[in-house]
């Protein structure tokens, strides 16, 4: 995962420095559309895989909020898969109605992940897209590349402005923003 080397800390301070409204805009907004902002870019753009190896599957079945990620990532959804294989073999992703019938195939059923093999399965590699933690506080460094950290105060302060009704500076600043994610998205 990226990270900018900036803390969300004096990020915030920063931004609250330059944004001119009416009223302070709380630690909290900002945390929020920086979080947002964060799950955005990792969903949509920057796609960086993991792998998870789960010995000892159980049949049929795998509970996504029991698998084990790295630190500093947000827990894997079934969205979040990019391809499974159990045993060497890619499963291909399906439905539940289809998975009940076509072997080596995969599923969200529920909150877990079901698949169907033709064998016993002693392995499975899990490849999924990161996503950066959800923060519910200061701590922690905006996971950003620090070239487009420009992006973030953009989207941030267009975000501010817009709360608090000073529309055409929040439509400058969102402007900006949509150019950098443009670049970002190249």
């Amino acid at each position: 995962m990226y990270d900018s080397g900036i803390t969300v800390t004096s990020l915030i301070q920063d931004l609250k420095s330059e944004v001119d409204v009416a009223s302070e805009v709380s630690n909290n907004a900002y945390i929020t559309w920086l979080n947002a902002l964060e799950q955005l870019l990792y969903s949509e753009f920057i796609r960086e895989q993991n792998k998870i190896i789960i010995t000892e599957p159980t049949a049929n079945k795998i509970s996504i909020v029991s698998l084990p990620i790295s630190a500093g990532e947000s827990p894997v959804r079934f969205e979040d898969i990019y391809t499974i294989y159990a045993d060497g073999v890619q499963l291909i992703k399906s439905t539940v109605t289809s998975g009940a019938i076509f072997p080596n195939t995969y599923y969200k059923t529920g909150v877990d992940i079901g698949y169907n093999t033709e064998d016993t399965v002693s392995e499975m590699a899990i490849i999924y897209f990161v996503r950066p933690v959800i923060r519910t506080g200061l701590s922690g460094n905006v996971m950003i590349p620090y070239e487009f950290i420009d992006l973030v105060k953009a989207k941030l302060r267009g975000e501010a402005c817009k709360i608090y009704n000073e529309d055409a500076v929040a439509a400058k600043w969102l402007a900006d923003y949509n150019a950098l994610l443009e670049s970002f998205r190249q």
